[in-house]
This record gives C-alpha cells, sequence and structure tokens, in this order.
C-alpha cells in the first residue's frame, strides 16, 4: 500500500512539473522560476548589446554607462549616455500581459509610451524586443 502512495505522489509531481515546464511565460525561458516576474525584473540591468532587427547589426560598445532601474512598485529609472552627456528618464512600468512590458515617461515635456516583448527574464539576464530592435540586458 505504501509503495502504492509514492508512485501516485510521484506521478502528480511528474504532472505537475510537466505542465509548469510547458507554461513558460517567456519565448527564451526561464522553463521554470520560483520568483515573482516582478521579483526578477526588480534591479538595476545594464546594456549588453541591442540587435538592431532591420539591419541585423549588434552593437555593444554605444551603451557603456547606461543603466535601467526597475523598481517593484512600477517606478523604473532609465539613464542614457551619449556624447559624455548623462540624461535620465523617471516614469512608470506595467505588464498589460503576461509577456509584455509597457513603459511610460516624460521627455522634453513629451509623454512617451513604449511597449516591449519580453523574451527572457532571469535574475541575471531580462531580453526584451520591439519592432525596431532586441535589447539584451544583464544584472550583476
Amino acid at each position: 500500500m505504501k509503495a502504492f502512495n509514492l508512485s501516485k505522489t510521484s506521478l502528480v509531481l511528474i504532472i505537475i512539473l510537466s505542465l509548469s515546464v510547458s507554461c513558460t511565460k517567456f519565448e527564451d525561458g526561464p522553463l521554470l522560476s520560483l520568483l515573482p516576474v516582478k521579483s526578477r525584473m526588480a534591479r538595476q540591468w545594464k546594456v549588453e548589446y541591442s540587435y538592431n532587427l532591420t539591419t541585423g547589426i549588434s552593437h555593444s560598445a554605444d551603451f557603456e554607462g547606461w543603466l535601467f532601474t526597475i523598481n517593484k512598485g512600477g517606478s523604473f529609472e532609465k539613464t542614457v549616455l551619449y556624447n559624455q552627456i548623462e540624461t535620465k528618464y523617471n516614469g512608470n512600468w506595467e505588464l498589460p500581459q503576461k509577456n509584455l512590458l509597457r513603459l511610460e515617461y516624460t521627455a522634453s515635456s513629451d509623454t512617451i509610451v513604449e511597449f516591449y516583448t519580453i523574451l527572457r527574464l532571469t535574475k541575471k539576464e531580462f531580453w526584451i524586443k520591439d519592432e525596431l530592435q532586441e535589447i539584451h540586458y544583464y544584472s550583476e
């Protein structure tokens, strides 16, 4: 009788794991994560590289000094460095769908709204893309 209960429990665990692995939220994974999405997103990210979807060219050196800091409460700060001039953007983020990131911020008194598909989200990697580019962020 004990062997039957053990194998029944094992079978239930295998089914649960199979379902959770097959229901990954993001195109490039991870397959399974114990941390909620907001906990994985909430950190400071640096740009590893950006891939231009139109030209097929990757850029990495252009992003030295760029930071994307996401807070659990729904706010973010982007630091951008062009020609040794640092610009900071503060705004809000949300996930209107399971793999869709919406950013809203003000730049030059204009309200900017950007949408990105989240491709991968781990504690160390955050990959997003829009219609023009794919951006790979990393966290230390």
